[in-house]
């Protein structure tokens, strides 16, 4: 169902509203949802109960037949079982949207339950919300559509953070902590089964609306898959989104005939195209609450090379400062201005230097003349201030450093300021005060960290991987094309680094023996040099080293023959049928890595970077993307790896990077060009004179026959 505009008008602002389930029992979820709509919808109301009589002073119809009135959006909570039929009613009401609570559906095995109530709105042009979530809030309409409980649940006040979450549960939490942290809501969506509207739509929609600066996403299940992609990366290239996925431990990864597909059954594919450019990846509740807390308040920024911690526990500096040094973070150095003013600021008996520790007994006033002396000069002025108070200490005056974050707000239009506040019910109460001012408070340095790397806007360079490379489709269709007429599953290793080679990829030099005869002749025609590698061409296999059917530093043509004879000896045994021994120069390059592409079932093609050799699965060290991403985020996949750390040793580490950059975009464009390939493993690969070498090459194909 392609979900229309209008269709989310009459969700979140319906002109009437009819709840079928309402209940007057005290704790039940009939009574809390229709209390949280009595106390804050302001259009027509209607509540369905068979039971009949009066709910919160309202007259209740014993069916949905009893209302003589259109109904715009219909609140359903009632068993499972009785929905079909509810469906049906609401088509005579000419309702547009309808909201179920209830569970029992796909969640309890009953996708065929699910599937009738979907396929019956359907043909009642009715858009459903859920089923088995908690409902949604519009703060603007306003109207709380949810069954929470208004005594014991926290709801934030109007804002500009929209919140959509496939749990309804952690929802809830996620709402009461924004009231405790004074983040401002626009909209909640609760998806439940998200059988009909899907979190892809929900954003679209999001996309234009102007009271909504800033997106919250908690995600499980990844069933959108591309779409879901595509969409956040419209969204994030116009406003902040912050990510929080559950389901992120692995639960196995299937059989696969190469690396990269092992690998791309691993959580950290979701995770890494998730990893999109203007979108925060958070790790836990209270980073996640704490990126949209700054995020709401406080504009990104494109460079964080200033930052000055300004602190009065010398503890907490250190470990702030250890904390943003471990995200990739760089405290600056005060320049010789604000050293020489700031010592007659900081007491004599501290050093001066980032932070700026101004002791335990420093005054709100100290912390004034410091905000002074580092903003009155522009050139020297920090992108971002961070300011650490432990209200602990005797000499700290709470009251004048309430007023004293209230002129930080003054600052905030160009200046970047953060607060950290540690402690218990005293500070958390001080805390509460400055967030009410609209400064942005963590309470621990990971909070910390994680709002600054909030405020780090990325730098999108505009191009993607597929813009770097140009297509050879017109020369690599008759190499597919021949394994494929050949009832083969797989190009042969020459092959697949001949189609690759075609892109622009380096290969040894080498040549295809198909006897030890033709050994010496080949060599000395390719004019090779030793030390070479023989390896046996099969398509009945894939993994050579498996069946030793690799010898590698092969020094001269008496090693040469006996490595291709016993090669051909030890596999031919096996039953195996021999297409021949491909010889090739040994490259040995400075550091050998893992580049990968695979047609992943709901992402579509992916590509992967990591650590490379024998053991690539074991390590892990693997990072994926979409395969027409923007290049910058090639950029940030290499250096999330520990590979990245091995390559800050090379002098020409950046040429180097760039490079591999090519080489990964050059794995996009294979995967773009030729349709046929579901998967290419290069591993390793090296670097050698600057160059990228493929030293081993597997490329599979969609339709893959089992040998």
């Amino acid at each position: 169902m392609i979900l229309m505009k209008r269709d989310l008008d009459y969700l979140f602002n319906p002109s009437s509203i009819a709840i079928v389930g309402a209940s007057d029992r005290v704790g039940s979820l009939g009574r809390g949802l229709a209390e949280n709509i009595i106390s804050t919808y302001q259009g027509k109301i209607y509540f369905v109960n068979r039971r009949g009589g009066k709910i919160l002073g309202l007259e209740t119809r014993r069916s949905i037949k009893e209302i003589d009135d259109r109904i715009d959006l219909a609140l359903i909570i009632t068993p499972a079982q009785t929905i079909p039929e509810i469906i049906d009613e609401l088509r005579d009401k000419e309702t547009k949207v309808a909201v179920i609570y209830s569970g029992g559906f796909r969640e309890a095995g009953r996708e065929d339950l699910e599937r009738e109530v979907v396929e019956r709105a359907k043909r009642n042009n009715i858009r459903i919300l859920g089923p088995n979530c908690v409902g949604f809030i519009d703060n603007w309409t306003p109207i709380n559509a949810t069954f929470v409980s208004r005594d014991r649940q926290g709801i934030p006040r109007k804002g500009y953070v929209s919140l959509i979450s496939q749990s309804g549960a952690l929802g809830s939490l996620f709402l009461d902590l924004m009231s405790y942290r004074e983040i401002g809501l626009r909209r909640f969506i609760s998806v439940g089964n998200a059988s009909d509207i899907k979190i892809s739509e929900l954003i679209r929609y999001l996309i234009d609306d102007p009271e909504t600066r800033v997106l919250g996403l908690y995600i499980e299940s990844v069933a959108e898959g591309r779409e879901l992609v595509e969409t956040l990366r419209i969204f994030s290239s116009k406003k902040p989104v912050v990510l929080l996925r559950g389901g992120r431990s692995a639960k196995g990864s299937r059989a696969a005939l190469s690396h990269v597909a092992a690998l791309s059954a691993s959580p950290k594919l979701v995770d890494g195209v998730l990893k999109i450019p203007g979108a925060t990846y958070t790790g836990s509740i209270k980073e996640f609450l704490a990126s949209l807390e700054v995020l709401e308040k406080v504009d990104r920024i494109s460079s964080l090379d200033k930052i000055i911690v300004v602190t009065n526990t010398g503890g907490m500096g250190v470990l702030v400062s250890d904390a943003l040094e471990n995200t990739g973070f760089v405290l600056s150095d005060l320049s010789p201005e604000q050293i020489t003013d700031l010592r007659g600021v900081v007491p004599p008996y501290m050093s001066i230097g980032n932070p700026i520790d101004l002791s335990g007994d420093a005054t709100t006033e100290r912390y004034r003349e410091v905000l002074k002396i580092l903003t009155e000069k522009r050139e020297s002025k920090p992108d971002l201030l961070i300011i650490i108070n432990q209200p602990q200490t005797s000499a700290m005056d709470i009251e004048n450093f309430v007023f004293f974050a209230e002129e930080l707000r003054g600052y905030l239009k160009d200046l970047r300021i953060l607060l950290l506040i540690s402690g218990g019910k005293y500070s958390q109460e001080l805390a509460t005060r400055i967030r009410k001012l609209g400064v942005p408070v963590a309470e621990d340095p990971y909070e910390l960290v994680a709002m600054v790397k909030s405020l780090k806007r990325d730098l999108i360079k505009g191009v993607r991987t597929l813009d770097l490379v140009e297509s050879k489709r017109s020369f690599t269709e008759s190499i597919i094309q021949k394994a494929l007429s050949d009832n083969r599953g797989i190009l042969l290793e020459p092959e697949a680094k001949k189609l690759l080679s075609l892109y622009g990829l380096e290969i040894p030099r080498g040549f295809i023996a198909e006897s030890v005869k033709d050994l010496r002749e080949l060599f000395n025609e390719k004019s090779l040099r030793f030390p070479v590698v023989a390896k046996v061409i099969s398509s009945h296999i894939i993994h050579k080293s498996s069946v030793n059917g690799v010898v590698l530093n092969i020094r001269d043509f008496y090693e040469l023959e006996n490595a291709y004879s016993n090669l051909v000896k030890s596999i031919s045994e096996g039953g195996v049928k021999i297409l021949g021994v491909l010889i090739e120069e040994m490259i040995k390059g400075s550091l050998e890595f893992f580049i990968g592409g695979y047609r992943h079932e709901l992402f579509g093609p992916v590509i992967s970077f990591g650590l490379g050799g024998a053991y690539v699965e074991l390590i892990g060290d693997v990072v994926f993307r979409v395969y027409d991403s923007d290049i910058s985020e090639v950029y940030s996949m290499i250096n999330e790896t520990f590979f990245s750390k091995l390559l800050n040793r090379f002098e020409d580490k950046y040429k180097i990077q760039e490079n591999i950059v090519r080489a990964i975009s050059i794995v996009s464009r294979v995967l773009e060009d030729n349709p046929e390939i579901n998967e290419i493993d290069i591993n390793p690969a090296t670097i050698y004179q600057e160059k990228i070498y493929v030293l081993d090459a597997k490329i599979i194909l969609r339709k893959i026959r089992t040998y």
